[in-house]
């Protein structure tokens, strides 16, 4: 592992958030690179809420990194201070969640009518 003066100073990771059931968990890597997704190198898990994991994220690379990429659910949901997840980590949990309800909501919609065209029109009787 790099000491904290070895760190490339524009190097950005990417913080992958997930649900897993009741508990949240987060996974550190590299930015994707000539289309390639490099593998996790750091994860941890078992955090009752998104803002405590995001605590831990904070904790984690507080270090090393200012800013990272952060996915939630497998949604890119923009880039962070580290500041921010350590000051304020219910409002970034909050805002990430939007985001990502949001983009949820978009996927959604193409399913829900390819669903009511294969089921046909609703016929009142």
């Amino acid at each position: 592992m790099q000491r904290p003066s070895e760190v490339q100073p524009n190097l950005q990771p990417v913080v992958e958030l997930r649900g897993e059931g009741a508990t949240f968990a987060y996974a550190v890597r590299a930015p994707r690179s000539k289309g390639v997704i490099p593998p996790s190198s750091y994860k941890n898990g078992g955090f009752d809420t998104l803002p405590e994991c995001l605590r831990d994220v904070a904790k984690a690379l507080g270090g090393n990194f200012k800013r990272i990429y952060v996915r939630l659910d497998g949604h890119c949901v923009g880039e962070r201070d580290i500041a921010e997840l350590r000051l304020s980590p219910d409002k970034v949990a909050a805002e990430l969640k939007s985001e990502c309800d949001a983009l949820n909501a978009l996927h959604i919609k193409p399913a829900a009518i390819s669903a009511q065209k294969k089921s046909g029109p609703v016929v009142a009787e």
